[in-house]
């Protein structure tokens, strides 16, 4: 992707109540190291920018309801457009549920969160990174094209 800027948002829930900062993947978080570890098999990406759905954490960490995603998701949709040119990513379940409302084209990757049981099975998180990088080949890809679609890389 040599000539290629690339700026990668990953999209989150909201913080962590164990996070010593209100904001998205901060490293003082499980989450925030495990996406920390993502992005250096990231090569080609010049730029990571880090957001979250809510900027406030939830008690007991529980997940977003759909009338709290549904508050949020004007601000959320704000502060994607003010990053430029991005390309998307979303961490789980509540990212996905507002990206789709927003109808942005994204790639989905499970939450990096230590209770996520998928994160034991390093076959499937190595073949999601594999995803995750055909998704951004395919965006340069798009993008020289002058396509402005992602469509098809919502993977559920």
């Amino acid at each position: 992707m040599e000539g290629y800027t690339v700026t990668l948002v990953f999209v989150g829930s909201n913080p962590s109540w164990a996070s010593s900062v209100s904001k998205a993947f901060d490293m003082s978080t499980y989450s925030g190291r495990v996406l920390n570890g993502w992005t250096k098999e990231l090569s080609g990406v010049d730029y990571f920018r880090y957001a979250n759905v809510c900027d406030k954490p939830t008690p007991n960490n529980r997940p977003l309801k759909d009338s709290e995603i549904k508050d949020n998701i004007a601000q959320l949709n704000t502060w994607l457009e003010s990053y430029g040119n991005i390309k998307i990513v979303a961490l789980g379940k509540t990212a996905t549920k507002a990206l789709t409302l927003l109808q942005l084209p994204f790639y989905e990757m499970p939450h990096p969160s230590g209770l996520n049981r998928q994160l034991n099975d390093p076959e499937y998180i190595a073949k999601k990174l594999k995803g995750l990088k055909e998704y951004l080949v395919l965006a340069k890809s798009n993008d020289d094209s002058g396509d402005a679609t992602d469509e098809g890389n919502n993977s559920k």
